[in-house]
């Protein structure tokens, strides 16, 4: 894993920020700093925290797993657009997955186009699964040159139509400085990990407790990939599930879906 210096003030304010007290805080922040070693990678420090926090305060724990388990949702991002249409159904929009739009001069597969009321938002999602990799300047350029050609092929169509067209780029990391000003320019709507300051991706997620199925330590990454496939992934879905129904449907004993059902239920 890529090395680091170890960074305590790194650490308390991460523990803060997924909930800790401060005394929560100072406990496992001093007993991290007699273990860690000099150029310890970033995932043995992260993987050192959390299983202290499990032991402190499993809540936590899951919390400040967040930003990893998004990660964790697979190689690919179509996973990723699923969460991202059931986080905005959550929020009163009308959603659809991986459709093609015509545009004024060629159809486009739009990840997710999310409607409430006059409100119709065209949503490009950039998944990524390694740590700080960014959406550029390129991505906010062809996100938006595609929003204007499907804008203008519906504008054609009626243009007395009152519909508030937007578009949106969502990504689970971060973007460049260069893509938020053209974003910020043109009107693009960002949605990223800490940004905007306010309302940004954690915002929507923690806020209704939206977390994935991947958060749970309690699955395996074939028993995750499992229920995605059976469209299960927030682990607010798990609340549906009785104890044998869940065990069949991952194939597990009915002790451990008991396990997954009580770890889920400290987060929903």
């Amino acid at each position: 894993g890529k090395k680091e210096q170890y960074d305590e003030e790194k650490i308390s304010s991460s523990f803060i920020k997924a909930g800790a007290s401060p005394e929560i805080t100072t406990a496992a922040t001093k007993t991290i700093n007699k273990k860690v070693k000099d150029n310890m990678s970033t995932d043995e420090i992260y993987h050192r925290a959390l299983s202290h926090l499990r032991v402190l305060e499993p809540r936590v724990a899951l919390k400040y797993s967040l930003k990893r388990a998004i990660m964790d949702m697979g190689p690919e991002g179509f996973v990723f657009e699923k969460y991202i249409a059931k986080i905005l159904r959550e929020y009163g929009f009308i959603t659809e997955v991986g459709q093609i739009l015509n545009g004024h001069c060629v159809n486009h597969e739009v990840d997710v186009v999310a409607k409430k009321e006059s409100q119709v938002c065209m949503i490009e999602c950039k998944y990524h699964n390694s740590r700080g990799t960014k959406s550029d300047i390129k991505t906010a350029l062809y996100t938006h040159s595609r929003f204007l050609d499907i804008e203008k092929a519906y504008r054609e169509k009626d243009i007395n139509n009152n519909t508030r067209f937007e578009a949106w780029l969502v990504t689970n990391t971060k973007c460049t400085s260069d893509a938020i000003k053209y974003a910020g320019c043109v009107g693009l709507k960002i949605l990223a990990w800490h940004y905007p300051k306010v309302e940004n991706l954690e915002y929507f997620i923690e806020t209704k407790k939206l977390y994935p199925i991947s958060i749970l330590s309690t699955i395996t990454e074939k028993q995750r990939d499992i229920l995605f496939d059976s469209d299960i992934i927030l682990a607010k879905e798990l609340g549906s599930y009785k104890m044998d129904s869940l065990a069949e449907l991952i194939s597990v004993r009915q002790s451990r879906a008991s396990k997954i059902l009580n770890e889920a239920s400290i987060i929903i």
